[in-house]
């Protein structure tokens, strides 16, 4: 639950709740899976697993963040549910950090925690977790939320705001992503985040880890409405952010397909922001030579596994380190 993330295009990290289900390959190799499911038993994953809200205490960091946030003048980014999505379509029991069952009064008072016997109450729901979360960007003002998913078709659908005309609502302090790691998710995730133009100032791509190449703008192509194929466009996708897999089982990435997508928004005028390598990384010799495991790439380019601190964050000797203008 990060103060002071390590993650490089956002200052906190912040958690509502833990767990998630695994939905396409960027999910293989889960890190928050790895770590709080089979080494620290905090949740379990998948559809029959559990989610897990966090502490009270934790929900009140955004609070402070904010206050300093004001204090300083200088706006923080918050990237929310790095162990979850908050669009996921959980329909299943929320628990607390003992295993207690979410439990909400059906006619007044906040939700509990219970394994015991209750009346007159109904199980606490992800919309019930959703509405709390979204009452907390609003009140956070000086703080950019990112919020991050795999599923953009749900977002419309639960971000939802009561006291809106049309159940919607436009958050100045909330930026939409979706993570692409190919071109066919690319396709499928992309046009459902273009939907949300109209509820987000800011929307991006998060394409790690990349596993193929992504073409985001391509004038032979046709979009379905028959129009030129961009989606870097002036209304289009407003900032990417590329890197490689980290963690055991990494898998490395082509260079050629960060060089693309560093290209392409070079030419769109888009922010990039080059993440990491991963793992692996262009292999060069030098005076404190590794062992080679070449992996061939587009360039017969041989990569190395060399850990993520050693291959760093330079991509041909250049830190790509851009953010993106809000939209007013």
């Amino acid at each position: 639950m990060a103060a002071n993330s390590k993650i490089e295009w956002t200052t906190h990290t912040f958690n509502p709740w833990m767990g998630c289900v695994k939905v396409s390959p960027a999910c293989k190799n889960c890190y928050a899976e790895r770590e709080f499911d089979h080494h620290y038993k905090k949740v379990a994953w998948g559809p029959n697993g559990t989610r897990v809200l966090t502490s009270n205490e934790n929900w009140g960091k955004p609070l402070k963040w904010n206050r300093e946030a004001e204090s300083s003048g200088v706006r923080a980014r918050v990237f929310c549910a790095s162990l979850a999505d908050v669009f996921e379509d959980w329909q299943g029991p929320i628990l607390n950090s003992k295993g207690e069952r979410g439990i909400v009064p059906c006619t007044f008072g906040d939700w509990f925690f219970t394994n015991g016997p209750h009346s007159n109450c109904r199980d606490l729901t992800m919309n019930d977790v959703r509405q709390r979360l979204f009452a907390l960007i609003d009140r956070t003002p000086n703080l950019d939320w990112l919020l991050l998913t795999k599923r953009p078709e749900n977002i419309s659908g639960m971000l939802f705001d009561p006291d809106s005309l049309n159940g919607h609502k436009y958050r100045e302090n909330c930026w939409l992503g979706v993570s692409v790691e190919n071109q066919e998710y690319a396709d499928k995730r992309i046009p459902e985040l273009l939907k949300c133009r109209d509820l987000s100032p800011v929307l991006f791509l998060s394409c790690e880890p990349l596993l193929g190449p992504v073409q985001l703008c391509d004038l032979e192509r046709q979009s379905e409405d028959g129009q030129a194929f961009d989606w870097l466009s002036s209304a289009g996708i407003d900032w990417v952010i590329a890197g490689g897999e980290s963690g055991p089982e990494a898998r490395p990435t082509d260079p050629e397909w960060f060089r693309s997508l560093r290209d392409q928004c070079k030419a769109s005028g888009v922010p990039f922001l080059f993440k990491q390598w991963g793992e692996w990384a262009p292999y060069s010799r030098g005076k404190d030579d590794i062992a080679a495991l070449a992996v061939p790439n587009s360039l017969d380019e041989p990569l190395q596994r060399v850990g993520k601190k050693r291959a760093g964050r330079m991509l041909d000797g250049v830190l790509h380190d851009e953010f993106p203008k809000v939209r007013k």
